[in-house]
């Protein structure tokens, strides 16, 4: 065994996290790019054994008292079973985190803890053992957060294996019966996917900004979501559910003159039989899908008024590719059009192009980890019939140990311990 710790040019570093099993947009050179036009101090670092790249990890420098904080988020990418290479690898990051100024190091693994099915209910072992190798490594493994939280990755996901699907028809059919009635549903309402250019963001912005302020998370801004469609470019993808009233109120103008035409018939037939009930029933039955389509127009009417438009956005998403899997990122839906179910067709028509794409896995990304029924994004994705995933988490260790207990007692005295 020969193994060199060393950064990794681009090309060498793409290659290998394009084909690694833990792969993540997290960890890919566009990420790269993204962070280090963001303002951050980037490496790519990893191990080679007989010039062949055996481990990499995208690597992030952040500043705080005293020194700089060294982390890897969803990495590094190596085989863990792999023993030897995973303590040289975390004993080298170690030195070259000290050697550069680090007060301590922070590591996220792309490694599963449990897996979990939709009531919470574990799938299998825990994999305990990775957080006892790692405290014997000197790590200590962090507090687990309790809900969900935006500042950094999730510690729960939720995943969709989508590598039996092979066309439209088996996706649909993969998805809860909820889903696919929402889905139908689109289709009446005419909802229509659009892909935004560039020029589109200031838009998606202003969604996801309006949906984070009511559900009280910090949205990243608008730079963010330019850089990443720079950056990641086809990987990247912001799609907006749009609703247009017109088409819509035609629509519905439209099913209530056929519904007129079936009431005329089954009224000369009541006049003809009028001790028939069945012919009273199916009136009554008609003439409440009547009144239904004129709630619906009554609504889009007053909605289009308040608009002052005839096409409204109903509900956005980004999404990133890779390899590994398609992973739904940020979102948001405006609250007056939550009854049009735009998000449903958004992740339908990426679940698709994932399959499409020969990828085998969807990543609806992160939830709260609490399945007692109060996590309302957890019940959205649950729709489609995946499976909760927690990671094994985060790991710190200092580099410095005297100025990090210097650090910590700072934190300690102006109350942020």
């Amino acid at each position: 065994m020969s193994y060199q710790f060393t950064e990794l040019s681009e090309s060498d570093y793409a290659n290998f996290e394009k084909q690694s099993e833990a792969g993540s947009f997290l960890q890919s050179i566009e990420q790269a790019h993204l962070l280090k036009k963001r303002g951050y101090t980037i490496w790519l670092l990893g191990v080679k054994e007989n010039e062949q790249v055996v481990a990499a990890a995208l690597v992030m420098r952040e500043t705080v008292k005293l020194g700089y904080i060294f982390s890897i988020d969803r990495g590094p990418l190596l085989d863990f079973e792999n023993q030897s290479l995973f303590h040289f690898f975390m004993t080298e990051f170690a030195k070259f985190s000290r050697q550069n100024g680090g007060l301590y190091v922070e590591v996220r693994p792309n490694v599963t803890l449990k897996l979990a099915n939709d009531h919470g209910e574990t799938l299998g072992d825990e994999n305990n053992s990775f957080i006892s190798e790692m405290t014997s490594l000197g790590f200590t493994h962090v507090p687990f957060v309790d809900g969900f939280t935006t500042a950094g990755s999730p510690e729960w996901e939720y995943l969709k294996d989508i590598s039996e699907l092979t066309d439209v028809k088996s996706v649909r059919a993969s998805f809860t019966k909820n889903a696919q009635y929402y889905l139908k549903k689109n289709a009446q309402f005419g909802i229509k996917i659009r892909q935004l250019s560039r020029e589109d963001l200031p838009d998606f912005k202003e969604l996801t900004q309006k949906t984070a302020n009511r559900l009280h998370y910090k949205d990243k801004n608008l730079n963010f979501y330019q850089t990443v469609y720079d950056e990641y470019q086809d990987d990247a993808t912001f799609l907006f559910a749009e609703l247009n009233f017109d088409d819509y109120i035609s629509e519905e103008t439209h099913k209530i003159s056929e519904l007129d035409q079936k009431l005329a018939k089954i009224n000369q037939k009541i006049e003809k039989y009028p001790n028939n009930d069945k012919f009273k029933r199916q009136y009554a039955e008609f003439d409440d899908q009547k009144q239904q389509h004129i709630k619906r127009i009554d609504k889009a009417t007053d909605q289009k008024k308040m608009a002052g438009k005839n096409v409204v956005v109903v509900a956005g998403a980004l999404f990133i590719e890779q390899p590994q899997e398609m992973n739904y990122l940020y979102s948001g839906t405006y609250e007056e059009y939550m009854d049009y179910y735009g998000p449903y067709q958004i992740q339908d028509l990426m679940i698709n192009r994932a399959v499409e794409h020969g990828i085998k896995r969807y990543n609806f990304y992160g939830i709260a980890g609490k399945f007692d029924g109060s996590d309302g994004v957890l019940g959205f994705k649950t729709s489609f019939n995946g499976y909760a995933r927690q990671l094994v988490g985060n790991f710190t260790m200092p580099v410095n140990p005297i100025k990090y207990k210097i650090y910590r007692l700072l934190k300690t005295l102006i109350g942020r311990g």
